[in-house]
């Protein structure tokens, strides 16, 4: 992941994060890896953009707590619970057609 980033900054409790253009993966599934990423060390932010060229890509916290699951963060602590939950919430948020 960290190859397709270009800068990350922090704007209040906003992480604003610039990908490189073209991205070799949907823009989607690069936003909800680093608001489950973001979310889960850093209790204080509570949104996430991320940008990619033109379009952007905005998480609440609220909407990837819900996307990770009942099992919420705690699911990440293994690194196939993670995996797991990461698909799930990628494919979560591509099938609900959010811009």
């Amino acid at each position: 992941m960290r190859d397709l980033i270009q800068a990350v900054v922090l704007e209040g409790q906003q992480v604003r994060v610039t990908a490189r253009d073209p991205l070799p993966i949907e823009a989607k599934a690069l936003a909800v890896a680093a608001a489950i990423r973001v979310f889960d060390r850093y209790p204080v932010v509570d949104r996430l953009l991320l940008t990619v060229g033109e379009d952007e890509v905005r998480l609440s916290r609220e909407e990837v707590e819900r996307l990770v699951g009942p099992e919420g963060f705690a699911r990440l602590k293994d690194r196939e619970g993670a995996r797991e939950v990461l698909t799930r919430a990628i494919q979560a948020y591509a099938a609900e057609g959010t811009p």
